[in-house]
C-alpha cells in the first residue's frame, strides 16, 4: 500500500464522527455550569455539576460526548460528589478535527490540573484506555470505574481493520504511521502491561456481548490490575449500559463508599 494510501486511512481512522447529545438528557446536560480550558491549542468544554468533598471526573468514548454521561453525572451530584465531563477534543461541542487516544489521555491531564485533584474517575470505551494511560503518566486516582472499556489496542487495531475493509498487513502500516503520528508504540501503552503497578480500585463493567470490545480483553485487564472487580452484563450494549439502573446503582456505590472497602 502507498503512503498516500496509508495516510488516507490513517486520517480516517482517527477523524470521530461528531454526535449529539440524547434528546432525554439535554436538560440533564442544560442544568451544568460549563468552562471551557484550552488543551493542546483547541478548546474543550467542560460540564460540571455539584458540589462535594469527593470530586468525579467522566470520560466518554470514541465518538460519544458529555450527553452520554449525563444521567451518571446526575446520579453522582445527587449522592454528594463534584462531577466533570469533559467534550473531548474532537466531540461534542469541544474543537479539532482529529483525535485519539492520546488527545483524549491529555484532556484527561488538563482536566485534572485544572478541576482536580479527583477521588475517581469513570470512563467508557476508549475513554478507559485514555485514562489508564493518564494514570501511568502520574494522574493518581483512588478508584476506577470502566464500563465497556478498550482494554487492548492489538483487538481494537484488528476490529478497525474489520470495519475499513483492509488485509492485517495494509491495518499494520496505518497503524505505524499513527504511532509515527502520535509519538508513540501502541504496544508500549498497552494497558494491561502499563496497570501492573496500579495501587486504586478498579470496578470494570463490561456487557458479554459488546460488539465493540471483547470481555476478555477486560478479564485481562482485572487480572493484571491486582485490586479490581468485574461486573458482568448482558443485552445492555456499548453504550446502553451507562443509563442502567443496575450499573448506575452499582457505580454510585462504589465510588462514594468509604475507602476502607467498598
Amino acid at each position: 500500500m502507498d503512503t498516500e494510501t496509508t495516510e488516507k486511512l490513517r486520517r480516517l481512522a482517527f477523524t470521530p464522527m461528531r454526535t449529539q447529545p440524547p434528546n432525554a438528557t439535554r436538560p440533564i446536560l442544560e442544568q451544568a455550569a460549563k468552562e471551557v480550558e484550552v488543551v493542546d491549542g483547541g478548546k474543550v468544554v467542560h460540564y460540571l455539576w455539584g458540589e462535594g468533598e469527593r470530586r468525579i471526573l467522566l470520560v466518554h468514548g470514541w465518538a460519544g460526548n458529555a450527553g452520554h454521561l449525563t444521567v451518571l453525572a446526575d446520579a453522582l451530584a445527587a449522592a454528594g460528589c463534584a462531577v466533570v465531563v469533559a467534550d473531548l477534543p474532537g466531540h461534542g461541542e469541544s474543537e479539532g478535527a482529529e483525535s485519539s487516544v492520546i488527545h483524549f489521555a491529555r484532556a484527561v491531564e488538563a482536566a485534572h490540573e485544572r478541576f482536580g485533584p479527583f477521588h475517581a474517575v469513570v470512563a467508557h470505551s476508549l475513554g478507559a484506555a485514555a485514562t489508564t494511560y493518564a494514570m501511568s503518566r502520574g494522574v493518581t486516582l483512588e478508584r476506577a470505574v470502566f464500563v465497556n472499556p478498550i482494554s487492548s489496542y492489538t483487538s481494537l487495531w484488528r476490529r478497525s481493520g474489520e470495519v475499513m475493509q483492509v488485509s492485517p498487513k495494509a491495518i499494520g502500516q496505518v497503524r505505524a504511521r499513527a504511532e509515527e503520528w502520535l509519538g508513540i508504540s501502541f504496544d508500549a501503552i498497552e494497558p494491561a502491561l502499563a496497570v501492573r503497578d496500579f495501587t486504586s480500585r478498579l470496578l470494570v463493567v463490561h456487557d458479554e456481548n459488546d460488539p465493540e470490545s471483547p470481555i476478555t480483553d477486560s478479564e485481562a485487564l482485572v487480572e493484571a490490575w491486582g485490586e479490581a472487580e468485574l461486573m458482568r452484563v448482558r443485552d445492555l450494549g456499548h453504550t446502553k449500559v451507562l443509563r442502567d439502573e443496575s450499573v448506575l446503582h452499582r457505580a454510585v456505590t462504589f465510588l462514594t463508599a468509604p475507602d476502607s472497602g467498598a
